[in-house]
């Protein structure tokens, strides 16, 4: 017998679109501009039934970027000791899926605080880091939180910096993404690459 609080497959179905249709709107418009009923619209849904399983927008919003970043880490697999090969898949990830990354900066903007299980995957991450920086993959000049932070500023460069007379992201060809890619990678390595000592 299925458990009273399992989600229906069609209820399920439901909040997948509610999720994907608010990401969406989120990326497009921020917290502030989002409304709930262009998400409803999209979805497939009734206003009712959004704040019947979300409560209010804010939640929403906070579902929508956990779910986000629940198929970011899902689709880019993290490598401890080859940073420079996961930064490279990661911006891949975030050039070709431009919702993931509008939805970080307005986290950031709107000062969200990630699911608890977001934080403990980080924080996962940087252990791992630490480990390699003590097997001699990684540098140990800065330590692994720190490491890990500018990696994603160089990760999240191209879309926060203003336009320097190249295409903008919403312009990038292929070669272009395959170009800067390249950049983040070798940034990467030469942030992370174990120093010979003298």
């Amino acid at each position: 017998m299925k458990s009273d609080t399992t989600p229906s497959p069609t209820a399920s179905a439901t909040r997948e679109r509610i999720l994907i249709a608010a990401r969406r709107e989120f990326a497009d418009h921020g917290l502030a501009g989002a409304r709930v009923d262009r998400i409803a619209l999209a979805s497939r849904s009734s206003k009712e039934r959004l704040y019947a399983y979300y409560g209010d927008k804010e939640r929403l919003f906070g579902a929508a970027l956990d779910h986000g970043f629940r198929g970011f880490v899902e689709a880019v697999e993290f490598t401890p000791r080859d940073l420079p090969g996961y930064a490279m898949n990661a911006f891949t990830r975030l050039a070709s899926e431009k919702d993931e990354h509008r939805m970080l900066l307005w986290a950031q903007l709107q000062g969200h605080s990630p699911a608890i299980e977001h934080s403990e995957v980080m924080q996962e991450r940087v252990r791992e880091v630490e480990q390699a920086q003590r097997d001699g993959f990684i540098d140990s000049h800065w330590g692994a939180a720190d490491l890990m932070t500018v990696i994603f500023g160089v990760l999240f460069s191209w879309f926060t910096t203003p336009d320097l007379g190249h295409p903008s992201h919403r312009h990038w060809d292929e070669a272009e993404i395959a170009r800067r890619r390249l950049v983040v990678g070798e940034a990467v390595r030469r942030v992370v690459e174990p120093r010979s000592e003298l």
